[in-house]
């Protein structure tokens, strides 16, 4: 028992870094510039698809994809914040969360037209291929997923704090109308945190295909996943975030390994419920309002 506790709580860690770089968008865009990006997680599964794209078209292995989603992603969202977010930040909140709704729907049913809803999945030379380590077997294309995750989520949390734009971005987060003032370009700031929200979420894509089946109707479960992780950790900080993704990894595959998968959900929900009770807002402790 204790090896299959032991196992279950690797895998955990690995899924729950993949979780982690998945949601840091959706937790930067609410933190940090109070836009509820309903549309995040319909760039995750174009993500998917990118990496897919890459592997059949131009046989690419799905490591290289991880890396050129990052600034191919970064670009999108960078256009979308300048032709679609700086239009409503102005704008009651409504009108924010309808427009990127009715994103995330053209994106789903263009990929439903384009890929049909049919499950794919990611195949390469390792993707079968494990590891002993001890009493426990791992598979390699989880630990490199699992470590491109996690380099990512430490270079946006490493720009964030040692970086004169991460500061700035830092001090615009607390208050914009200040920042400005003292001569920040809150606008261009803004979009950049859009886009590195984006760009995480176009590799998170890349690193879901590379240990789940993916089509474009999962879109909104990994939407849900991933504002259980953003609500679970807070908004706007990176470790918080992290922290979460690992939690939720963890019990997710604990909680399966001990349980009936039915109840796995009712767990992690049940410990958002307590965390939420006695923290305030998640595991920062801190409450932010998002458009």
């Amino acid at each position: 028992m204790l090896n299959l506790l032991l196992q279950a709580a690797v895998d955990g860690i690995l899924i729950g870094l993949v979780y982690a770089v998945m949601s840091v968008g959706l937790s930067l865009s609410m933190g940090i510039l109070g836009v509820l990006n309903v549309s995040h997680s319909a760039f995750i599964m174009l993500g998917s698809f990118f990496a897919l794209g890459m592997l059949v078209f131009l046989h690419l292995d799905p490591v290289i994809a991880f890396v050129l989603a990052v600034p191919l992603f970064f670009v999108v969202g960078a256009a979308v914040h300048r032709l679609l977010i700086r239009r409503v930040e102005r704008a009651p909140a409504t009108i924010g969360i309808l427009i990127l709704f009715g994103l995330m729907v053209v994106i789903e049913t263009g990929g439903i037209l384009a890929w049909t809803t049919d499950t794919r999945v990611l195949t390469t030379g390792y993707t079968n291929l494990h590891f002993a380590l001890g009493p426990l077997t791992i598979g390699w294309v989880q630990v490199l997923a699992g470590l491109l995750a996690l380099a990512l989520t430490g270079a946006i949390y490493a720009f964030l704090r040692f970086t004169m734009n991460g500061r700035a971005i830092l001090a615009m987060a607390q208050n914009r109308d200040a920042a400005a003032m003292l001569g920040m370009d809150t606008d261009r700031l803004a979009m950049i945190v859009f886009g590195i929200g984006i760009g995480a979420a176009g590799a998170g894509g890349v690193a879901i295909a590379m240990i789940f089946p993916f089509d474009p109707q999962d879109q909104i479960q990994w939407l849900s996943w991933a504002f259980l992780v953003v609500v679970l950790g807070g908004l706007g900080r990176v470790e918080n975030t992290l922290l979460a993704g690992l939690v939720i990894g963890l019990i997710q595959s604990l909680a399966g390994t001990l349980l009936p998968f039915r109840y796995v959900y009712l767990i992690l929900y049940l410990l958002l419920f307590a965390i939420l009770v006695v923290r305030g807002e998640g595991l920062s402790g801190v409450r932010r309002r998002a458009l």
